[in-house]
């Protein structure tokens, strides 16, 4: 009696993890972190998360669940506009410190052009 009081929880417990509403709320919660700050891993997690709550759409939908799935489906592509927003402000962010960092050489190659172009200064002559 208790194994199967144990097994029905556990079935209970997993299937939870593996519904499309938590996968969404999981997604809102990383793309903000990916909005504050973005990195490759984070990517990797998000589009992973992405690739879940399809199957678990399609699985829905394969149920004959059509407006449940619908309903994820269309949270999905809003989030999934928010996901490219945020990526588009990170490639924006990264080619602004690249267009920073041209600059920053042309300044100095400038400078250092200046410099070898300088006269020295003239030497005092030394009396005889």
């Amino acid at each position: 009696m208790k194994r199967t009081f144990l097994f029905a929880l556990t079935a209970l417990i997993l299937a939870g993890c593996d519904h499309p509403q938590k996968t969404v709320d999981q997604l809102r919660t990383e793309i903000d972190a990916y909005k504050a700050n973005p990195s490759d891993e984070a990517q990797t997690k998000i589009e992973a998360d992405f690739a879940r709550l399809d199957e678990q759409t399609a699985k829905l939908q394969a149920k004959g669940k059509t407006a449940e799935a619908s309903g994820y489906r269309s949270s999905a592509e809003n989030l999934r506009a928010d996901y490219r927003a945020a990526q588009m402000l990170r490639a924006m962010k990264n080619a602004q410190s690249a267009i920073k960092d041209i600059g920053s050489a042309f300044k100095q190659a400038g400078q250092s052009i200046g410099d070898a172009f300088r006269s020295p200064a003239s030497p005092t002559p030394t009396p005889n």
